[in-house]
């Protein structure tokens, strides 16, 4: 797989009620654009992969540099929406003749499977550009996916702002995560006017105009919206991480550890757990951990980075930063 990757990081999240840039709020340990990085970085080239900053542009750079130093960067001053952010790639962008995916910097769920399934389904239909798309049964506040009813095929995505009562009831819903053949998305973006409520450049309007040639727009359906949620508030975090600590567990226990209390139990993506790992109700573990065989966690113990012993026991109430 050759493709550019645009991560869409320059707003301020205001909704969050903080001062920090949102995509480098942190959660669960590391910020919400590390994780997505990190899940993504087994199919990407990070030297073809651009962030779009604006608010605390330098903050997010220092972050995202820390860990993918061959990341690069294009600036948006004025936050005139997500076509205007794109076009701030144009000038940076080296590699043309490779398709471009776009996505914004806070959907930490979105992971390497997905993407490389989404990769897949866009050089097989040979589209011209492909939207990753999900039926919710809530979907106020997305932009709706309106189809061409003679074919499998795009004809607009419709914000919510503007949509009309009819198009508010539909319930497939642009994700905002595109792949785009890269001389087209340019061209098409050079067309996109500020003509909505917003008076803001919208990505969207790249598949109306495109439609309107009749190109090939593929909505790629997806069966776990739940993967494609961004953080828009503090309720988002708490629901994004919860997804997070059940997905993690679930791996564990499906690759031989017994949780006793599961829904009690707090473990973080980065650690290792070997087999045969028995961990008592109302334990943390935390960082770069990595717990080995037959260990045996007793109750409200709390290991940050630590490495057990195999067969070790680990005593209830344990705290792995004072007994190093």
């Amino acid at each position: 797989m050759k493709f550019n990757t645009v991560i869409l990081a320059a707003g301020m999240g205001k909704r969050l009620k903080t001062e920090t840039c949102k995509v480098i709020v942190p959660l669960i340990g590391k910020p919400l654009i590390i994780h997505l990085l990190d899940n993504l970085q087994s199919v990407i080239s990070t030297e073809d992969t651009y962030v779009v900053i604006g608010y605390q542009g330098e903050a997010v750079q220092k972050v995202v540099g820390a860990h993918y130093p061959d990341v690069k960067y294009a600036w948006q001053k004025e936050q005139l929406g997500t076509g205007h952010a794109v076009m701030q790639v144009k000038p940076v962008l080296q590699k043309l003749e490779q398709p471009t995916l776009i996505l914004a910097g806070d959907v930490p769920l979105i992971d390497a499977q997905l993407i490389s399934q989404f990769y897949e389904y866009h050089t097989t239909t040979k589209a011209d550009i492909s939207v990753l798309t999900a039926n919710i049964s809530d979907p106020y506040g997305y932009g709706r996916i309106v189809r061409d009813p003679q074919r499998n095929s795009i004809l607009k995505i419709v914000e919510q702002k503007d949509a009309t009562s009819l198009e508010k009831e539909i319930t497939e819903i642009n994700s905002g995560i595109y792949l785009v053949e890269s001389k087209l998305l340019f061209d098409l973006l050079d067309k996109v006017t500020p003509n909505n409520k917003q008076n803001e450049y919208y990505l969207t309007d790249i598949i109306k105009i495109a439609g309107k040639r009749k190109l090939n727009i593929a909505p790629y359906l997806y069966n776990n919206p739940e993967q494609l949620r961004g953080v828009n508030s503090r309720k988002d975090m708490a629901s994004i991480a919860k997804y997070i600590y059940s997905t993690t567990r679930n791996t564990h226990m499906n690759n031989g550890v017994t949780l006793l209390s599961p829904e009690t139990t707090f473990i973080d993506p980065e650690v290792v757990m070997e087999r045969d790992v028995i961990v008592e109700p109302f334990v943390h573990i935390k960082g770069k951990s990595h717990v080995k065989e037959n260990t045996y966690i007793s109750s409200f113990s709390y290991l940050q980075d630590y490495t057990s012993q195999k067969n070790e026991k680990i005593p209830a109430y344990f705290r792995s930063r004072e007994n190093k």
